[in-house]
């Protein structure tokens, strides 16, 4: 009797510790849908000044002369993000970003005269009145979202740095370049 008991209350113990578990299958988190439009990130700004076509003839240091022309001064973009499709899109970029018109080429026709000595700078034998054009350097990352399961993820898919754009109103220095 005692181990008919036993095995009763061996059994009563052995099916009450089994529990039955059911759950509700887990959900993947819903996919998130990210924009795919590109984005730009203009970046190393700086104001540079680059020598146009509009120039005098060499000068020894010391001597003086009038210089008159008229002539369409030109320059052009440098860099690799200045050229290609995505180009435009660029010049729009840095343009608002630096709070004034940047394009790929600038040009003005114009008469100009200047009268001016070429000061005696060490190490150097010649100089020349030369028309500088206001420029805008920069770097652009391009970027693009991407989805993962907690939302929109930036993923940084290229730089490309040393990118010289002309500012495209008329802001012009002379100056000296020395050789």
């Amino acid at each position: 009797m005692k181990r008919a008991i036993s095995t009763v209350v061996t059994t009563a113990l052995l099916g009450a510790g089994t529990v039955a578990v059911t759950a509700a299958p887990v959900s993947a988190a819903p996919k998130v849908t990210c924009d795919q439009t590109p984005i730009y990130s203009i970046g190393d700004k700086k104001t540079v000044w680059r020598p146009t076509n509009v120039h005098s003839d060499w000068m020894k240091p010391g001597i003086g002369t009038t210089y008159t022309t008229t002539k369409t001064g030109t320059w052009t973009a440098t860099g690799t993000a200045t050229v290609g499709a995505e180009a435009g899109v660029i010049f729009a970029k840095a343009s608002t970003s630096f709070s004034v018109s940047v394009g790929y080429s600038w040009s003005k026709s114009g008469s100009w005269s200047y009268t001016a000595t070429v000061p005696k700078k060490k190490g150097k034998t010649r100089g020349r009145l030369m028309m500088y054009h206001s420029a805008k350097g920069f770097s652009v990352t391009k970027y693009r979202l991407h989805s993962t399961s907690t939302g929109c993820k930036k993923t940084k898919l290229w730089k490309k740095s040393n990118n010289v754009a002309p500012v495209k109103k008329n802001e012009n220095l002379w100056g000296i370049q020395y050789k």
